[in-house]
């Protein structure tokens, strides 16, 4: 048993380095919770001195040594990028117009019930209300629910390699 884990040992004394992988990290300062992406992961982001808006791009590489990420067929430099959007959206803002928004649409589908039916006592504004509510929980669904970081003093983007060394006995 000890022959046969010091041989083990000692083949691997001699393996080269190996390379794991590599994350294109976003920090924020006072959490210990980082988020992660990396290589063939798309991202949305904004660059620098750049009116055009919001670019997606899927990570092809990542050069930790540079901080640079390869983006189509150009390396960007992680220090252009000025503000980055995330793909999951807030949670309260999400259910709550998700609810409005259902919420309209039933008062929607009961005030053409009771159209049909012949009841006109209910279906009063009912339409009205229910498009309200639809729009509505729309608007709050997209303006406070997509998660934006701008870039700065306390948000980062970094490149890290998680790189594995030879072992030294």
């Amino acid at each position: 048993m000890k022959i046969t884990s010091l041989v083990i040992l000692f083949i691997i004394s001699f393996l080269p380095e190996i390379s794991a992988q590599k994350f294109l990290l976003i920090e924020r300062t006072g959490s210990p919770r980082t988020k992660r992406f990396a290589i063939y992961d798309e991202i949305t982001f904004q660059l620098k001195d750049d009116d055009k808006g919001w670019y997606t791009r899927q990570i092809l590489d990542l050069n930790a040594d540079a901080q640079l990420i390869l983006l189509g067929d150009a390396w960007i430099p992680i220090s252009d990028i000025s503000r980055f959007r995330m793909s999951n959206q807030r949670l309260i803002p999400t259910i709550i117009g998700g609810a409005l928004q259902a919420g309209g649409v039933s008062m929607i589908l009961g005030d053409l019930w009771y159209t049909l039916r012949g009841n006109p006592e209910y279906t009063e504004g009912g339409m009205e209300f229910g498009l309200i509510n639809i729009a509505v929980g729309t608007g709050i669904r997209m303006l406070l629910g997509p998660i934006k970081y701008k870039l700065g003093k306390k948000t980062r983007l970094r490149v890290v390699d998680v790189t594995f060394g030879t072992i030294r006995t």
